[in-house]
């Protein structure tokens, strides 16, 4: 039998409220069961997941202790059969038709193994927020400052994992960016105009809890590439460490219902720009 053309990866614990937006934003994109193979990681959740994976029948699924997300999603590539590999979180989403405008995009690409596409952000409340732009993952601008990955509009071929490997377990919250920094050394990326995906905000993620966490890992990785302490991207990542606590106070909160009164609405810090 021939492989499947796409791999889904989605890591998971104790979000299993949000599976079924997951699994309807595949099932809809409206391809042959035999093109698309769905693995969920689920890290030994409590909150009814495991009895909602038994009731379905569309995704493959292991239930688990794990070592974290990387772990998590490691566990999900090695078991991935498919020409194209996505990493899509239990509470994000394929965008309508994403996969039939990737499949057009090979065609056009022929050669190229990474591609990122657009990605929705979606606020908190479920409205839609801003349409963030592809970038082609260049290593002097992901060295640069210039960090932010658009992990679900990324398709990668299986070819670039096996030459680069799996995510290093070492990095908890911004193991996205330390293994693109890897891939960069050998593949380019190439940027579509498509909206491959949808990203919501949730309060309690690894992205809304652990912002500065992943900053520091932005440290660490441009320590083992033995970057500058003294260019901008340094500079940039440090002053966002040093004006942390500020966000989580009550006059961060102050400052930013100021902005939205005014119609600035306040962006992400890791919004690539």
């Amino acid at each position: 039998m021939s492989r499947p053309i796409f791999t889904i990866v989605t890591p998971t614990l104790n979000c299993g409220r949000f599976l079924s937006r997951n699994f309807s934003s595949i099932q809809s994109q409206g391809l042959p069961a035999e093109e698309v193979e769905h693995w969920v990681i689920d890290g030994g959740s409590t909150d009814g997941t495991v009895e909602r994976l038994r009731e379905q029948t569309i995704a493959h699924y292991i239930s688990e202790k794990d070592r974290g997300l990387s772990d998590a999603v490691n566990k999900g590539l090695l078991r991935a059969t498919g020409e194209w590999i996505i990493w899509l979180n239990a509470d994000d989403e394929l965008a309508p038709r994403a996969l039939f405008a990737f499949k057009d995009a090979v065609r056009e690409y022929p050669g190229v193994f990474l591609f990122c596409g657009r990605q929705e952000v979606l606020r908190y409340d479920g409205s839609s927020e801003i349409i963030t732009e592809s970038w082609d993952y260049n290593l002097k601008d992901l060295l640069g400052a210039r960090t932010a990955i658009l992990q679900a509009s990324t398709f990668v071929h299986r070819s670039v994992y096996e030459k680069v490997g799996l995510l290093d377990l070492s990095f908890r919250y911004a193991m996205d960016y330390e293994w693109t920094v890897r891939a960069a050394h050998h593949f380019r990326c190439q940027p579509l105009s498509a909206v491959l995906s949808r990203y919501h905000r949730r309060a309690g993620s690894i992205m809304d809890a652990h912002i500065a966490d992943q900053f520091r890992e932005f440290l660490r990785v441009r320590r083992q590439r033995k970057q500058s302490y003294f260019d901008r991207a340094e500079w940039r990542i440090r002053f966002y460490l040093l004006t942390e606590p500020l966000r989580r106070s009550h006059l961060r909160r102050a400052v930013r219902q100021i902005k939205k009164w005014f119609g600035q609405e306040p962006t992400h810090p890791m919004s690539p720009g």
